[in-house]
């Protein structure tokens, strides 16, 4: 099961891994979001972009194979010639695989437990994920909280621990009221749930609530995963943790094994978030060996 879920994890981080090897890679799109804030997506995880004369300040960089993409979609963006600041919200693949394009020359940021994944080759879910080149690394790292300038905007970098994984970052935009979630948020869809790497599904849930009792009714939502959002699907996405999670440790009280788990029909208010990158089994084996844990 841990090679399937392992597949499953890479064909959501690279959309280009299901598009024949003729045609073109993903199109990435840029999506306006307030002020100097943008958002790209189509190959990777969604990226964060504050324009600034400068040069840009970029939040996760997708993968390198969609970095000429993601220039091209940038490059009329006030300082869009050259990024800065890069925020690597978490350590996964599809998330930083691209500081290998954008990391020289820039400023590249991350809570202190992201640096020792992505300096090492490492197992997730099965598979093997490869170092980054030293180049590519974060070169300032912190543990709590952290605030950069940019875009005549400050910023706000928060860890989170124990939630997707124990490096998560969240960056709040406070003056635009916008804040990027990395895969603390996935849109609409199950996310991957990194258990090996101090990932909680509980905890996250407790992460999710301190996050939402700080935003505005107002605000955009820059998920890891999926659409621009708002308070609405952020909230949504908490509470299809939580049913998640207590399904799971309702079957395991009742002695069910984690094969029966997986071969159980979803309580209906789970239906709709299996129309995203992981199915129902892989979703709840992710949850499973999270409870498990405790």
């Amino acid at each position: 099961m841990k090679q399937k879920i392992r597949i499953a994890l890479l064909l959501m981080a690279c959309p280009a891994l299901l598009v024949p090897a003729q045609q073109k890679p993903p199109q990435i799109i840029l999506v306006p979001v307030a002020g100097p804030v943008c958002m790209l997506e189509g190959g990777g995880g969604n990226i964060g972009v504050v324009a600034d004369d400068a040069g840009l300040l970029m939040i996760d960089s997708m993968f390198e194979g969609v970095a000429a993409a993601v220039r091209e979609a940038v490059k009329a963006l006030p300082g869009g010639g050259h990024v800065r600041m890069l925020i690597d919200t978490h350590w996964h693949a599809d998330h930083t695989d691209g500081n290998k394009a954008f990391g020289p020359g820039a400023v590249v940021i991350a809570h202190e437990n992201v640096l020792p994944l992505v300096a090492k080759g490492q197992t997730l879910l099965g598979g093997q994920v490869e170092a980054l080149p030293a180049g590519a690394q974060p070169n300032l790292t912190f543990s709590d909280r952290l605030t950069i300038y940019a875009g005549g905007e400050s910023i706000r970098l928060v860890h989170f621990p124990h939630a997707h994984t124990d490096g998560d970052t969240v960056v709040f935009l406070d003056g635009q009221k916008t804040v990027h979630m990395g895969d603390m948020f996935f849109n609409g869809m199950f996310p991957v749930l990194d258990f090996e790497n101090g990932g909680d599904i509980d905890n996250w849930v407790c992460q999710l609530d301190t996050v939402l009792a700080s935003l505005p009714a107002e605000a955009k939502i820059i998920p890891g995963h999926g659409r621009l959002g708002g308070v609405v699907e952020l909230k949504a996405f908490r509470d299809m943790l939580e049913t998640s999670a207590n399904f799971v440790r309702e079957q395991m009280k009742a002695g069910k094994t984690l094969d029966e788990v997986k071969a159980m029909a979803l309580p209906d208010s789970l239906e709709p978030w299996t129309k995203g990158f992981l199915s129902a089994p892989e979703w709840l084996e992710m949850v499973y060996r999270s409870l498990e844990k405790r």
